[in-house]
């Protein structure tokens, strides 16, 4: 048989509709496990996040950082690592969505990739071993001018601020969740009311941390929570919403049909 037969049989086949059929409903459950595991991740990263505030809070709030962290070693390590299990489990969402985000903008998807997978993930490293520093720091302190002199005062407000490089570090978020939730308003993979909500929240948590920034409201004060949460609740509903309701199967279908469409010259 001629290859150019061969090669009419195969497109013929390519388009029959139970191919079609079967090839979209591989992608539905593709999408449907990425989304299940990006909704995961979120809520992984999110309860780390939390607990690390909570378990660090004796260190955080104490006029003796360097002590504190001495005597609650363990308390120091744990908040570290609960700091990683939140870095890297945000990482990974991007990579995760990538492979669907791509069919919408690739330009937007490999910025977002590049902003949440790899620039955010190193501030969350170098807030961990900010916080591992504590305990080694107040020990050569301890055997010095002491921790309690205004010198390891400082020196351990300072560390334990860097991890409050959240200043920073949430800007750096607040880029990547813009790029994130204009392409999924742009794919309407989930309710664009959902992606709206998170454009819209983000504007409040950029403003709580500028406004921060320059001491117009102090750092984990009530009004700072109070602007952060309407993103916080948010991401939390992005979260559940994707475990439990995946990706909508007929944005997914369009999105992802094109570009192939596009390359077959049809």
């Amino acid at each position: 048989m001629s290859s150019q037969r061969l090669d009419h049989l195969g497109r013929l086949s390519a388009r029959s509709p139970w191919m079609s059929g079967q090839r979209n409903g591989h992608r539905v459950r593709e999408h449907k496990a990425a989304a299940t595991t990006a909704g995961i991740l979120y809520i992984t990263g999110t309860v780390a996040g939390v607990l690390s505030m909570v378990v660090s809070a004796p260190v955080r709030k104490t006029v003796d950082p360097l002590a504190a962290a001495a005597e609650h070693s363990g308390a120091v390590v744990t908040t570290a690592l609960l700091v990683l299990v939140m870095g890297l489990s945000l990482a990974f969402v991007p990579v995760v969505l990538f492979p669907l985000l791509r069919r919408v903008n690739e330009v937007a998807a490999v910025g977002y990739l590049i902003v949440r997978g790899a620039v955010e993930t190193a501030g969350y490293v170098l807030s961990a071993i900010g916080l591992l520093l504590l305990v080694p720091l107040g020990e050569v302190m301890s055997a010095g001018p002491g921790t309690a002199s205004p010198a390891g005062v400082r020196l351990g407000s300072l560390v334990l601020d860097s991890s409050a490089t959240g200043a920073v570090l949430t800007l750096v978020f607040c880029a990547g969740a813009v790029v994130f939730y204009s392409l999924l308003y742009r794919s309407r993979i989930v309710p664009r009311w959902i992606a709206s909500w998170g454009l819209v929240a983000i504007v409040f948590y950029v403003a709580a941390d500028l406004l921060a920034m320059y001491s117009v409201i102090g750092a984990d004060s009530t009004e700072q929570v109070a602007m952060f949460m309407p993103l916080a609740v948010q991401e939390m509903v992005l979260a559940v919403w994707m475990i439990a309701r995946g990706f909508r199967p007929v944005a997914v279908s369009t999105t992802s049909e094109l570009p192939e469409r596009t390359l077959a010259g049809e």
